[in-house]
């Protein structure tokens, strides 16, 4: 059996060769497809049309802002297949996202392409924005802002970082980026308040305090101004008083920040009564906000200011061994005056009185115009 096999194989092989030659005689030595009639169709003869070119393959594709593609190839020319502009089209095919309509259009204010948005933004990176005042990207948004983290913000006045923008403090954690101001105060950072000095230090073991009007450190410690004694923040006055801006005169002029007792404040020594217990302090002042905004009653000086107080009896006001009253207090003679000191050539400045609860200890001369405090 194996061995007829090729006999037989050979045998057809003949005799289709010799059928060939009969069918075909002027061909027979070199049979082709259109003798038998099995050509592939292709874009070569065709029995309806002549023969057709095939399709230009498509342009390459262009430099850009991502790769470009070109354009799809022609069809075939009439009468024959399509196939060479199917060979075109796919050659464009590989560039078939085609130009993003940003590429060779931004500027301005949107100057970069964004190939994947297919958009004009202002930036992608941070060495896209040129601004000073916007030197970072915020690459989701594809803009420029003034900042992408709290560091980046400096200014004690803008110190954090929100939606790309410096703004104000609301925290003292917001002006942890602020060297030497990490106090948060009224939306800006300072380096302490009257109620945080912490950062001030320490100064034989008690605390400095803090200028409440300038925000900055002092050498003044706590508790250490007495009543009438000038103040610049609550803390420095002692327990049961307050810091708070005296008036004088009319019209009113400012005379400064003293330390005044807060009525009712009996835990601390304040007394009860400002009139009968707190000479000098006779006189209340009702609703007084202080240097650090508490609120409270306030024993002060009735009829003179505390700047007279201080001088009482102690400051030389004598001019040529002549008395001189504007050497003493601040309005004189209304606040104070310069009078002479019994059985002595001496003058000292004294303070006016109302009443013997107006003076600091002694009587009140009431035979004289204005009343003054009698040195005793």
């Amino acid at each position: 059996m194996k061995s007829r096999a090729p006999r037989a194989v050979f045998a057809s092989a003949v005799a289709l060769s010799v059928g060939a030659s009969l069918l075909f005689p002027a061909c027979a030595g070199n049979p082709t497809c259109v003798d038998y009639g099995n050509c592939a169709e292709s874009g070569g003869s065709n029995p309806s049309g002549g023969s057709g070119s095939g399709g230009k393959a498509g342009s390459s594709a262009r430099a850009g802002n991502g790769a470009i593609g070109g354009a799809g190839g022609d069809a075939g020319a009439s009468g024959g297949t399509d196939d060479g502009g199917m060979g075109g089209a796919a050659a464009g095919a590989a560039g078939s996202a085609g130009e993003p309509p940003c590429s060779d259009d931004c500027s301005g204010a949107t100057p970069i392409c964004d190939p994947a948005r297919e958009l004009c933004v202002e930036c992608l990176v941070a060495t896209d924005c040129r601004d000073s005042a916007k030197p970072y990207c915020d690459t989701a948004a594809a803009k420029c802002v003034a900042c992408s983290k709290q560091s980046d913000c400096s200014d004690p006045v803008a110190s954090t970082c929100t939606a790309g923008a410096c703004t104000a403090c609301k925290a003292d954690a917001d002006c942890s980026n602020i060297t030497g101001k990490g106090v948060c105060d009224a939306g800006t950072c300072v380096q302490c308040t009257g109620k945080k000095f912490a950062a001030c230090g320490m100064d034989a073991g008690t605390p400095l305090v803090c200028d409440s009007l300038k925000r900055i450190c002092t050498t003044s410690k706590q508790q250490s101004a007495g009543l009438c004694v000038a103040c610049v923040t609550d803390a420095q006055c002692k327990l049961g008083q307050a810091c708070v801006l005296d008036k004088f005169g009319s019209p009113v002029k400012d005379v400064g920040y003293f330390c005044h007792w807060k009525k009712g404040d009996a835990a601390h020594g304040a007394p009860a009564d400002c009139f009968s217990t707190g000479k000098p302090y006779a006189g209340t002042q009702v609703d007084v906000t202080s240097i650090d905004g508490s609120v409270s009653d306030i024993c002060g000086l009735r009829s003179s200011t505390c700047i007279a107080n201080n001088q009482f009896s102690a400051l030389d006001c004598s001019v040529a061994s002549a008395p001189s009253d504007s050497a003493c207090g601040v309005a004189p003679p209304k606040d104070a005056k310069c009078a002479q000191v019994p059985s002595s050539s001496s003058y000292r400045c004294t303070m006016t009185c109302l009443s013997d609860e107006d003076c600091p200890g002694t009587s009140c001369d009431t035979g004289v115009s204005p009343r003054v405090c009698a040195f005793n």
